[in-house]
């Protein structure tokens, strides 16, 4: 997201893989700061090792290195006195998830003959192209048939949703499944099966896997009604391999368990049924997409009668794409060009993609009055801690995890 600064703005940001640092007051520079460690330095730039260190000191500064030849990214001198230090733990983005009829608890389609149905999405593109205004995409119309039944109606609006957002920007925006209240069985004996984003073709370690699915029965990949389920069309009578209605629209599972995923065609047909639109995280790139958004989009249905549910989006907190807009908005206020208008100067860009990120914000006011202004100006340092991209925690040795301690931060204020 794009910030605004009254005076000053700085990111600093480390590696938890690096652990080397200078000795205690030593002159740190660009050939014993390696890339991607981090410490705080005195106005001499000598290394303040600990709290104890920091204490004794009037003001201080945090230095980043990029490795040996380039300039430390160095954030603005801090004065002890009258600076405050805050953090926020790491937290993941959501994703927005809306249902239209049945959403895995309640609710329902309608299920009226020969009648005309659509979901329209009301959206904004995260891309700079197509942001400056919504826009209105359907699944449908679709029109039912003599003998209309609610998982007829909740597939016709998936495969039509999935084809209509087939060139959309940003991942094709969000994903349709279908969701049904019918009891779950076991698809066979032992085995498993292996789900691949975008593929309609379910491929199981043994014919066993698979032994009493049929065709026109749905399946999904869990037990949970929250998860879509798929049609099966066909099954190799060989293999026990599935042919779905429509593509696997989710990330890949490659090892499901054959078990309580299967609901049987004459169970759904008689069963609550709704559609369930996921939001996808728009490609990023901060050197041309510039901004970090989580999708949001609103959905009414045609029949008003029937329940739209949603569960709202979050940014979250220290995500990747979010530090990687706050180091090029750093840069901007280091005197490279960052002007919107404008593609930015190709950089070195330290961020880890796929990283998990804790933050400690160093903030004051500094007095500036009689030059520009009445009012003191505001200046701001955002130390990005990254985190251990499994677990989430901070590395017990790195030297993230020390600077943490000198400002006299617990690693838990950071930690997911």
């Amino acid at each position: 997201m794009l910030r605004t600064a009254d005076n000053v703005f700085s990111v600093v940001l480390d590696d938890n893989t690096k652990t080397a640092l200078p000795a205690a007051l030593a002159v740190v520079t660009d050939q014993n700061l390696p890339a991607g460690s981090i410490c705080a330095v005195d106005a001499g730039m000598r290394h303040l090792v600990d709290a104890t260190a920091l204490g004794k000191v009037d003001r201080f500064r945090l230095v980043q290195g990029r490795g040996a030849g380039k300039s430390l990214m160095m954030s603005p001198m801090i004065t002890v006195a009258g600076s405050t230090v805050s953090s926020s733990n790491h937290r993941l983005a959501v994703q927005q998830v809306s249902a239209v009829g049945f959403n895995g608890t309640t609710g329902s389609l309608p299920a009226a003959n020969e009648t005309d149905f659509y979901i329209k999405i009301r959206k904004n593109d995260n891309d700079a192209a197509n942001r400056s205004q919504p826009m209105s995409l359907f699944a449908g119309p679709v029109r039912t048939d003599a003998t209309a039944n609610q998982i007829e109606l909740a597939e016709s609006l998936v495969i039509n949703g999935i084809a209509n957002f087939k060139d959309e920007p940003a991942n094709h925006y969000l994903v349709f499944e279908m969701l049904s209240d019918g009891a779950r069985t076991a698809s066979g004996a032992s085995g498993t099966l292996a789900f691949t984003k975008g593929s309609r073709e379910v491929v199981v370690s043994a014919p066993a896997a698979t032994t009493n699915v049929l065709v026109g029965d749905f399946i999904g990949t869990t037990a949970a009604k929250t998860d879509g389920v798929y049609k099966v069309t066909a099954k190799d009578a060989v293999t026990g391999n599935l042919t779905l209605s429509s593509a696997f629209q989710t990330e890949s599972l490659p090892s499901v368990t054959a078990g309580s995923i299967l609901i049987a065609s004459a169970t759904a047909i008689l069963a609550a049924a709704g559609v369930k639109m996921t939001g996808v995280q728009a490609d990023f790139n901060v050197n041309t997409f510039r901004d970090y958004y989580v999708n949001r989009f609103s959905v009414t249905f045609s029949d008003v009668s029937t329940l739209v549910t949603t569960t709202g989006a979050r940014t979250g907190s220290g995500v990747w794409q979010q530090v990687a807009m706050d180091e090029y908005m750093s840069y901007g206020f280091e005197g490279e060009n960052s002007m919107l208008g404008v593609p930015p100067r190709m950089r070195d860009q330290e961020v880890i993609e796929g990283g998990k990120y804790g933050c400690v914000e160093i903030s004051w006011t500094e007095s500036i009055q009689g030059l520009v202004s009445l009012q003191g100006g505001k200046g701001s340092v955002l130390f990005y801690v990254n985190l251990n991209r499994t677990s989430g925690l901070l590395g017990a040795t790195s030297t993230g995890s020390k600077l943490v301690a000198t400002l006299g931060k617990a690693a838990a204020d950071v930690q997911q």
